[in-house]
């Protein structure tokens, strides 16, 4: 015997309806959080990786002492790169260094698509210079002198940044190597 005019076979599409709605909220609500935690690992790698070249750069330039970074791009992007460039903006500086300096060097993350990520100060002196080849940087082995004040800025690679006295100025000068490009 068949039951035509049953209460429970009318409310059945109505309950799929309701269950197949709240499963897409969910998922909508899943692939959400998953893209919003992909996007703060790549701006943490990011920081992380600003503050070891920043570091490595003053460490070189301050202290005299060499420096290796094991560098590469957090590909959070098709786009993206690290570039480092002397400022001859004084409220850029001031903002970024907190000294009112009309220039300074300054690392940059640059990409369309990752936002947040602040400008760093490179605590040296505006007149540093980054040599990678010539009478201040001789050659290393497995090494190969990189011009990282380029617009293709830090590439992959092991960077190994080392003090070269200057003897014609008070300029220091930093020397800078790439080991393999990843």
């Amino acid at each position: 015997m068949i039951f035509l005019f049953n209460k429970g076979q009318e409310e059945a599409p109505f309950q799929l309806l309701v269950a197949v709605i709240l499963m897409t909220f969910v998922i909508i609500v899943g692939l959400n959080a998953m893209n919003e935690a992909s996007k703060q690992k790549c701006f943490n790698t990011t920081e992380k990786l600003m503050n070891d070249l920043k570091l490595a750069i003053e460490k070189t330039a301050v202290y005299q002492q060499p420096a290796n970074v094991n560098f590469s791009l957090p590909n959070c992007t098709k786009k993206e790169s690290f570039v480092l460039f002397n400022s001859d903006e004084p409220r850029l500086c001031q903002r970024l260094c907190l000294n009112p300096s009309s220039s300074c060097l300054v690392l940059r993350y640059s990409t369309s698509d990752v936002t947040g990520i602040q400008d760093k100060c490179i605590d040296v002196t505006s007149s540093t210079q980054f040599n990678y080849e010539g009478d201040s940087c001789e050659a290393m082995a497995g090494f190969e002198g990189i011009n990282v004040e380029t617009d293709a800025g830090f590439v992959s690679g092991i960077y190994q940044f080392l003090y070269s006295p200057n003897s014609s100025s008070d300029n220091p000068i930093i020397c800078v190597y790439l080991k393999g490009k990843n």
